[in-house]
């Protein structure tokens, strides 16, 4: 998964941060540059919405606020913070923005009284807010995949304790 800016021309943001993150005060200012930064990113990635900028940079900040104690930099798999907060905070402004833009459509769909309740968000769609709707969230697959594994990893055992005799000696193939 290839996380990257959305506007051409310009990296994500370094987010540095050596050992373990404590949200305070003095911590969340030093991390104000690159939370400005990806809200500005996500603001004005098509469909533009300035107006969006105060909102996104809460999002992000509310997000590494509550994300960021998370990180455990002894993790087995070695990943920095960066490479860590980054996916939450991408994640939280693109659902963000998805959401406000489909909230903006449906408004505009309503005061134009061209609203109705049985078409779906695409029959709806709005040709200024219609491009984020389709794109594709690049994190959906992976969410799915790891909200797949925790659940099936969860409830195994609770699952085996179920079975009768008869469905004991069955073996699942590997998946």
């Amino acid at each position: 998964m290839a996380l990257k800016c959305q506007l051409e021309g310009i990296k994500c943001p370094a987010y540095k941060h050596e050992g373990v993150f404590y949200p305070d005060d003095d911590t969340v200012q030093s991390f104000l540059p690159d939370l400005e930064h990806c809200a500005a990113c996500m603001a004005y990635t098509p469909p533009q919405r300035p107006d969006l900028r105060d909102d996104l940079l809460q999002v992000a900040s509310l997000t590494l606020i509550e994300k960021g104690p998370d990180f455990k930099p002894t993790h087995e798999s070695g990943a920095n913070f960066r490479s860590f907060i980054r996916v939450h905070i991408c994640g939280a402004l693109t659902n963000a923005k998805k959401r406000e833009v489909r909230y903006s459509n449906q408004e505009e769909l309503e005061s134009d009284e061209e609203w109705d309740p049985y078409r779906t968000p695409n029959e709806q769609r709005n040709p200024k807010t219609g491009l984020l709707l389709e794109v594709p969230d690049p994190y959906a697959e992976f969410e799915d995949e790891l909200v797949r594994n925790i659940s099936f990893a969860s409830a195994l055992p609770e699952l085996l304790q179920t079975l009768t005799p008869r469905e004991e000696p069955v073996e699942l193939p590997d998946c």
